[in-house]
């Protein structure tokens, strides 16, 4: 091998750039590196052309179905009535509602009731003038319900129990209780006062301080 010349090539440059002994080949030796030849993966090659498969044709089977589910019918409920606590008869005139607890036939008779009667004329009342409210089996009577049912502004109670969820104070006999803005007088039942001179007394004075004239 020759050694390359100052004139092929720039010593200086080369000295800086590559720092071994370089050296000169004839064209004629040089030979050409071609790459390696690069085997061509075995690819599959798809025709264009290529024609889908034909399909099978001949009678088609039948696609199941399944019938929609029967919506079921409702039952008719019918709506449980409530039963009354209280039964109610009079005109109700002046809203003075007169509590008892009696059978339905003595209830009933209550309108004509001559000692009844004497005790509503002493404060300024006559039958067509209250409403007469029976406790159906011994119920107690709720004093809303009262309210929404009648016109109430005095309440009377002869031996029958009311309740109510509004504050008052205690209920005892013959000791007027204001319940809202309704007086509400308890005694003992008509069968006893009618007989008893000194409930009679107590039931008056209690009445008196309700129905002042």
């Amino acid at each position: 091998m020759t050694a390359l010349t100052p004139d092929q090539l720039n010593s200086e440059f080369l000295r800086h750039f590559m720092p071994e002994t370089l050296y000169w080949l004839p064209e004629e030796q040089v030979a050409e590196v071609s790459a390696p030849a690069v085997e061509e993966a075995a690819i599959p090659v798809v025709s264009e052309k290529a024609e889908p498969k034909a399909i099978p044709t001949g009678p088609t089977a039948p696609v199941p179905t399944t019938p929609p589910a029967a919506i079921p019918k409702l039952l008719k409920v019918e709506k449980a009535e409530l039963p009354k606590s209280f039964e109610v008869i009079g005109e109700n005139r002046k809203g003075l509602v007169v509590l008892v607890t009696l059978p339905d036939p003595e209830f009933r008779a209550l309108p004509q009731s001559d000692f009844l009667i004497k005790i509503l004329a002493a404060i300024g009342f006559g039958p067509a003038d209250v409403a007469f409210v029976n406790n159906v089996s011994g119920a107690t009577t709720k004093f809303e319900a009262l309210c929404d049912t009648l016109q109430t502004n005095y309440i009377l109670s002869f031996a029958s129990r009311l309740d109510t969820d509004l504050p008052h104070d205690k209920f005892t006999l013959y000791n007027p209780v204001v319940v809202g803005r309704v007086p509400v007088v308890f005694s003992q039942s008509l069968a006893v006062l009618d007989g008893d001179q000194e409930q009679k007394k107590l039931l008056w004075g209690a009445l008196q301080r309700v129905f002042k004239k």
